[in-house]
């Protein structure tokens, strides 16, 4: 098996990418994307790239060094950047010797390279080459059929949207340069101050001006103007059949109606129009069916995917004493992250 490993700014990673159907990858998996997080991430973006029998395996990840423990020598962690991730192919039927073939490839490179786990942030319609981790169900996920004739099923949520489409002081405008990046910042922190958002989240403006400068062909912002006021804003993403909404920024201060349901209905007659096929709005904060977030969202649709993650231990030893001394390190914080992977990373 050929067998490749890449770093973002080098072109055989998008060249591979290129190589496979565009109904079969995502924006996820771009070398842009990843280079959009690795700062934020503190590590650098990687693709492994592998190739037998004309079947072709694609796997992108962040490689991070592990600091501030008590460790022999070097090591690191490795996990998909934020969003979807996994093992792309160019085939739905890979044959289940050649998946297992590179997945112990992946493994030995991983061992040779000081990884000590693997957490992988499985793309839900993206799954059928997976490596060979432990998989729990994360949440789940709304998806959306892409038609310029979509009406919402819930009545309520129609009523509504119809309603505030109708009124001449709502504006819908897609920024397909990326100019009102700034202004969606403004609101995308007022929004995370107003309903809690954690530290993470709050991400930076060098984030934000990577996805500005390096996804202008796979982005949008669909923005919802209210008396000319900007009240809500997302970053639209699309590649392929396949459209996500990221993020989404809202001043409430301006409007008293959640507009969430007016940028959903937009983004698919949007994805419509671009010659997407399926729209995905997200899900909740959890994989509890109550989640309120998971609830509203499936007012939109009854399109509906598990998203699995996926956690591989590559070197237990080393693994065991990384959560050992963080646990010492750091007590106030083992019952709030207990449920992390790669818990060591948390620090407040």
């Amino acid at each position: 098996m050929k067998f490749d490993v890449y770093e973002a700014w080098q072109p055989e990673w998008k060249s591979a990418i290129d190589r496979i159907d565009s109904k079969l990858a995502d924006v996820y998996f771009l070398p842009e994307w990843y280079i959009t997080w690795e700062n934020y991430e503190h590590s650098v973006a990687k693709c492994i790239v592998a190739e037998e029998d004309d079947y072709l395996f694609v796997y992108p990840f962040l490689m991070r060094s592990i600091e501030g423990f008590d460790i022999a020598t070097e090591c690191f962690d490795i996990q998909s950047a934020y969003g979807y991730g996994g093992v792309l192919t160019n085939s739905l039927s890979v044959p289940q010797h050649l998946t297992e073939k590179f997945n112990h490839k992946v493994t030995d490179w991983l061992t040779e390279n000081n990884v000590i786990a693997e957490f992988v942030r499985e793309h839900p319609l993206l799954d059928h080459c997976r490596r060979d981790a432990q998989y729990v169900l994360a949440r789940k996920n709304i998806y959306i059929e892409a038609s310029r004739n979509y009406r919402i099923p819930e009545l309520k949520n129609h009523q509504n949207v119809s309603k505030f489409r109708r009124d001449a002081k709502l504006k819908v405008v897609i920024d397909d340069r990326l100019d009102g990046m700034d202004e969606f910042v403004r609101l995308y922190h007022l929004n995370a101050n107003r309903i809690g958002m954690s530290k993470y989240y709050f991400f930076s403006e060098e984030y934000f001006n990577l996805i500005k400068n390096l996804l202008k062909d796979h982005a949008r912002l669909i923005n919802i103007y209210y008396e000319n006021k900007l009240t809500h804003s997302l970053i639209y993403l699309f590649y392929g059949n396949k459209a996500s909404l990221h993020l989404a920024g809202a001043d409430h201060s301006l409007f008293k109606f959640n507009l969430s349901a007016v940028s959903f209905f937009e983004s698919v007659l949007y994805s419509a129009e671009l010659g997407m096929e399926t729209v995905n709005i997200g899900g909740g904060l959890t994989a509890d069916e109550q989640d309120s977030l998971y609830r509203f969202k499936k007012n939109f649709s009854s399109n509906i995917k598990d998203v699995f993650i996926g956690k591989k231990v590559i070197n237990q030893l080393v693994y065991d004493s990384l959560v050992r001394q963080w646990e010492e390190k750091y007590p106030h914080l083992k019952d709030r992250y207990r449920n992390f992977f790669l818990k060591y990373r948390q620090t407040e």
